[in-house]
């Protein structure tokens, strides 16, 4: 008998894409990932909990924190390109900002093994090469896609500013720009090797990201 109970996980599938669909009502999900959630949450031995397209952030911290713990305050974050002038305003009045790039990070619940180390190769084949299974109970082995785009910048020390703000805008808009075709490549993987929906190659996609960064 596995790990995973069947009807706990349904239990918590129903509930988990209850949530997804409520809070797109909200404003609340990040929409570049919403399609692909959405087509995941079909897949029977698959559901999806909390996940992102990547995002740039203005944090408020002396140092960056990869457990956003004690001392670090999110003061903005976009999913897009941002201009200079919007990160400038965020970072008005603040003594100690950094501006920090994320890549795409999903997490998945899979109702057995061979499922959940797919998603894994899935997502290790397409550059989010920090993926892997992280926990597993009767509801799922949960598995967890994260890009490897990351960037953190310090913009102001004690009041001071440290950068140029508009240089590290457009250095951590290239850095998301990156991470978002990576994201793509994901997407038409998980499509083809789960769906059977045609699709670009790797190849074709590994040549646009080349051409991409020849461009940077």
């Amino acid at each position: 008998m596995g790990v995973v109970n069947r009807r706990v996980f349904e239990a918590r599938k129903k509930a988990f894409v209850e949530r997804l669909e409520r809070e797109a009502l909200q404003d609340r999900v990040d929409g570049d990932i919403l399609p692909l959630l959405r087509l995941l949450n079909t897949h029977p031995d698959i559901y999806t909990t909390s996940s992102c397209s990547g995002r740039i952030m203005v944090a408020e911290a002396v140092r960056p924190s990869y457990s956003k713990g004690r001392g670090f305050r999110p003061v903005a974050k976009w999913h897009h390109p941002v201009p200079p002038e919007l990160v400038a305003h965020a970072v008005e009045g603040l003594d100690n900002a950094w501006l920090m790039v994320r890549g795409a990070i999903l997490h998945v619940a899979a109702a057995d093994a061979k499922t959940a180390y797919r998603l894994v190769e899935i997502g290790r084949e397409t550059g989010h090469k920090h993926s892997g299974i992280i926990a597993m109970n009767r509801g799922g082995i949960f598995v967890e896609i994260l890009g490897e785009e990351r960037l953190d910048i310090p913009l102001k020390r004690g009041g001071n500013p440290l950068a140029d703000l508009k240089a590290a805008v457009e250095e951590a808009n290239k850095v998301l720009a990156l991470a978002k075709l990576r994201l793509y490549w994901l997407a038409a993987r998980l499509e083809a090797e789960l769906f059977g929906v045609e699709g670009p190659t790797s190849e074709e996609i590994r040549r646009t990201i080349r051409d991409f960064l020849r461009c940077l």
